[in-house]
């Protein structure tokens, strides 16, 4: 814009002044390619974020339905037996520990 601004305003162009015309573009040329490449690295970056989120809707998706389609009859059942087998645990452990070498030798 300033170059177009700076050779419409000149009545004359001498070399100096296309030469600081040109002095121009290339600092506009510069700063064009360098907001590129950060637009790329801002694209980049959208993109795994969307990925990473893609994924993570997948994961509470899955994780949601294993959730909620638990049999809740199966899962009793196995704390059932579980209980059981840490109260026999416990049990042995209590008589275990309650015996001593003299009740042992009898």
């Amino acid at each position: 814009m300033r170059l177009l601004k700076y050779v419409g305003n000149s009545t004359t162009l001498t070399s100096s002044d296309i030469s600081q015309a040109l002095d121009l573009a290339s600092t506009a040329l510069d700063a064009t390619s360098t907001v590129q490449a950060k637009l790329s690295t801002a694209s980049s970056q959208i993109e795994t974020a969307s990925t990473d989120q893609s994924d993570y809707q997948n994961f509470a998706k899955t994780l949601s339905t294993n959730l909620t389609s638990v049999d809740v009859a199966a899962v009793t059942a196995q704390l059932s037996t579980y209980q059981a087998q840490l109260t026999a645990s416990y049990s042995a452990i209590a008589k275990i520990q309650s015996m001593n070498l003299a009740s042992y030798l009898r």
